[in-house]
């Protein structure tokens, strides 16, 4: 079956759902470590297994993204986004009326995990099919919207936890929001995502042949990035309470401003990314990232680490988008395909990196622990430099014309 042509960049009425499923996607994610100490210590969970809660997480992310491209490719974007971010909202609310030990919550967690996988990449798939034209801004204002709860998230659960609220409720309220957009979503316009096929191997070497390099950068950059980035997220709060003593609302904040950070440097990339290469964009991002992370750990000061959080976040600012934008750089349905393999890799990084953090943490101490996020963001400085001279191997496409869709086996 041959894809159908349609205008690249269509206009807002047609791509409104992405972007509050964007929002909900980041709000079950940050909340894992707005929420995390909370729950370690009403379920009398030690430090060297706090990690298996983010892992729940993010194995039924990565879960997700793999029954999303092999079984569900037949499944509209539309009844994907409603569907999935209904699951999202039972699943919360599950988890806060449902758990009640550190297993019953990975569990629950890896529920969430999944539904938050069928949203985040159908969006990621919607945006590489769509949004041919300056891909790299494209990608940077959808994630925006991720990016506010990111920000706003750790410190509305943090107030909320100072004020007596347990996190249990935080989770049923967030439930009840995942519930009401899916019921919204469900009336909204959506153009389809035309010539999806569930992928089979042959597909995937398809693929990989079409440009290996860039794949792979994609693809390493993916695990490494969002591996780092995951790890800041889940445990700057405990960090900031083991080591400095900190109250909830002001572990809470850690996040935010990482996410301040995080914003205002999107925002000074989004026109930066028309006039430089988004590989060099990348390499810069990375390094800042790495010298910042490591200053926010060994800093002695509460209020210092606190405000180079804000570096950190400038550092990772815009290297998801960019990262990502790539994948338009794939013909026709292999771009649906190769934005798929760039969001698996970030859930395994996902997995890998905050589950790692809370043994090196009770090994080697939070703060030597913490500065160790600065390995993967060099690593994914060093694959920027892959995917800069992968993709000068070939022009940008100009939309999503190209390519035949796969035939289903």
């Amino acid at each position: 079956m041959n894809s159908i042509a349609q205008p690249a960049n269509p206009g807002l009425r047609y791509r409104i759902p992405i972007y509050p499923v964007q929002f909900l996607c980041a709000m079950a994610i940050v909340s894992v470590g707005a929420l995390l100490h909370a729950m370690m210590t009403d379920l009398g969970v030690p430090l060297d297994r706090g990690g298996l809660v983010s892992a729940g997480l993010f194995v039924g992310n990565v879960s997700g993204i793999v029954i999303l491209n092999t079984v569900l490719a037949r499944v509209s974007a539309k009844t994907i986004l409603v569907g999935g971010t209904a699951l999202q909202g039972v699943s919360l609310a599950g988890a806060g009326l449902g758990a009640f030990d550190l297993w019953s919550l990975f569990v629950i967690y890896l529920v969430i995990g999944f539904s938050g996988a069928l949203m985040n990449g159908t969006c990621w798939m919607w945006q590489a099919a769509h949004m041919r034209r300056n891909a790299a801004t494209a990608a940077l204002k959808m994630i925006m919207f991720f990016a506010l709860a990111m920000m706003a998230v750790p410190l509305i659960v943090g107030a909320a936890l100072d004020q007596g609220a347990s996190w249990r409720m935080v989770l049923v309220v967030e439930g009840v929001l995942s519930l009401s957009v899916a019921l919204a979503c469900a009336f909204l316009p959506l153009l389809d995502i035309t010539g999806r096929q569930n992928v089979r191997g042959r597909h995937l070497v398809e693929v990989i042949r079409y440009n290996p390099g860039l794949l792979l950068g994609m693809v390493g950059a993916g695990f490494t990035y969002v591996g780092a980035e995951m790890t800041l997220n889940v445990w700057l709060p405990k960090f900031q309470i083991e080591v400095f003593g900190a109250s909830e609302t002001a572990a809470g904040f850690s996040v935010t401003l990482f996410w301040i950070g995080l914003i205002v440097g999107r925002l000074i990339m989004m026109p930066l990314s028309q006039r430089f290469a988004p590989s060099r964009l990348i390499l810069i991002c990375a390094l800042t990232m790495a010298v910042f992370t490591v200053l926010v750990a060994v800093v002695p000061s509460h209020v210092g680490s606190l405000a180079l959080t804000v570096g950190a976040g400038l550092g990772a600012s815009a290297s998801y988008g960019l990262i990502g934008s790539f994948s338009g750089r794939f013909p026709g349905w292999q771009a649906s395909v190769a934005s798929s393999l760039f969001v698996l890799s970030g859930g395994l990084g996902s997995i890998t990196f905050p589950y790692i953090m809370g043994p090196l943490a009770d090994a080697t101490g939070f703060k030597t622990a913490l500065a160790a996020v600065a390995v993967p963001a060099l690593a994914y400085a060093l694959l920027s430099l892959l995917i800069h001279y992968s993709q000068k191997k070939q022009p940008e496409l100009a939309d999503q014309r190209l390519g035949e869709a796969p035939v289903s086996q």
